[in-house]
């Protein structure tokens, strides 16, 4: 009798050892010692200065491994260069969860590679932190279990952009040079907006598309000056904006700059030199420069890749995304399961980052942030114009 209780008792347990092996082997990405995420990046082509971003969650995930990493689990991270194309974006995902296995995608940047990978990503549970493209897309899309976005909208950020030009710069003829693709045509969406709640204060006279192959400007340029514009608005790659700029100047086209946060990095005063002077733009986190704690970060992240410091926007931006993800973790304790992740992000209530400042999650909300302020280039310099401007949110 006593054999088979014992023998009972082993079969138990055995039983509840190897259930608890399968929910293990179930979640993708997850060890007892390490937690694999990763991302698309655009490492190389036009949009090549973003790729700091990529760089920066390296550099940052490789800090925490030395501090220990996260209840005994190092970060590992996979990174693909997609050259800011949709369909390589698409073949890198698949290859990150088929054959990396992520547990979780942080960033991925352009609206269009975002739009390119969305339900693939989505239907195949996978933890997306901080998809990097306009956060409106996610309005009214199915099942966001598995998505926390801290980006803002850049149709809402086109309407506060509209609103500063016509109330406070006095913007009364504006243009919109824009890249050709889903990341410029929801800036250009927002712009139309909020100059079109402006009433009769002020009128769109042009909207000038480029196409990210092309490097010369210079017919954008004139098309710009022939419209009359006295207020220019750029949704456009470091490259292209610096690019546009230099050629306005060349054509002797000096019309007020307004611009998207995007191209709020130092990297633009040595891409666009003194065309980048007095231009007004977004903002969505502390800017490098401004903030003792963003400093420190670019401190950290430097000390592992030190081109990072040239960089030093993109680099805090690639940080503030990556940081509610370690915090999810730090909220789901060591038994870290999808289902534990998910329930300690909606526990996120306006939680506050070293970088990524305010961010709210719940049950019902995925929108981590809706809040964004103005700055302006002064010598060399970004200085802080407004207060946190808010918006709706939408999800």
């Amino acid at each position: 009798m006593r054999t088979w209780r014992l023998v009972a008792i082993i079969a138990v347990a055995l039983v509840v050892g190897a259930s608890g092996l399968a929910v293990q082997a179930q979640e993708r990405g997850i060890t007892s010692t390490e937690v694999v995420i990763g991302s698309s990046m655009p490492l190389s082509g036009p949009a090549a200065y973003w790729g700091a971003v990529g760089r920066a969650i390296e550099a940052y995930s490789q800090h925490v491994n030395d501090q220990g990493g996260i209840h005994g689990r190092r970060l590992r991270v996979v990174l693909r260069d997609d050259s800011y194309l949709p369909p390589r974006a698409a073949a890198n995902v698949r290859e990150l969860v088929e054959r990396a296995g992520v547990f979780s995608i942080i960033g991925l940047i352009g609206t269009a590679n975002a739009f390119a990978v969305r339900d693939y990503v989505i239907e195949n549970r996978v933890v997306w932190i901080s998809p990097t493209a306009d956060s409106s897309m996610w309005a009214g899309f199915r099942n966001k279990k598995y998505l926390f976005v801290t980006y803002p909208s850049y149709i809402h950020e086109g309407i506060m952009l509209a609103r500063y030009g016509v109330e406070t710069l006095k913007a009364q003829k504006i243009a919109v040079f824009y890249q050709n693709d889903l990341y410029g045509q929801k800036g250009l969406l927002g712009v139309k907006r909020g100059v079109a709640a402006m009433g009769d204060r002020a009128k769109i006279v042009a909207q000038i598309p480029y196409e990210l192959v092309v490097t010369d400007l210079s017919g954008h340029a004139l098309k710009l000056k022939e419209s009359g514009a006295d207020t220019v608005v750029l949704y456009a790659t470091p490259r292209h904006g610096a690019l546009i700029v230099r050629e306005m100047v060349k054509v002797g086209y000096r019309p007020t700059l307004v611009s998207t946060f995007t191209l709020a990095d130092p990297i633009m005063f040595v891409l666009a030199g003194e065309a980048w002077d007095n231009v007004h733009l977004g903002g969505f986190i502390p800017l490098p420069g401004h903030d003792p704690k963003v400093d420190r970060v670019i401190d950290i992240v430097s000390r592992y890749i030190p081109d990072l410091r040239r960089n030093p926007f993109n680099a805090a931006a690639g940080v503030a995304f990556l940081e509610p993800f370690l915090e999810g973790m730090r909220r789901a304790g060591r038994n870290l399961t999808r289902e534990s992740f998910v329930t300690a992000m909606e526990s996120i209530r306006n939680w506050d980052g070293d970088v990524v400042r305010g961010v709210t999650f719940g049950p019902e909300r995925r929108q981590g942030l809706n809040r964004m302020y103005m700055v302006k280039t002064e010598k060399g310099k970004y200085v802080k114009l407004t207060d946190w401007i808010t918006y709706p949110v939408e999800f």
